[in-house]
């Protein structure tokens, strides 16, 4: 369902992607949050070449999580 982004929003600075390596866990703050034409709106992750996408589908995540 996720349509087309019509809106970048700069993500609340609480707001981190937990996830876990090799045992170890991990926390990235969020690029961005995304709101899409449909109504959705999707957290976005750099990676570390540059390319952005949805979290969701550019690692693995666990959960989010607010500090």
């Amino acid at each position: 369902m996720k349509g087309k982004i019509i809106q970048i929003i700069p993500a609340p600075s609480n707001l981190v992607i937990v996830n876990t390596l090799e045992g170890e866990i991990e926390e990235t703050p969020p690029l961005c949050l995304a709101l899409t034409n449909l109504g959705e709106i999707l957290v976005m992750h750099m990676d570390g070449v540059g390319l952005i996408d949805e979290v969701h589908e550019a690692i693995e995540m666990d959960y989010f999580k607010w500090k």
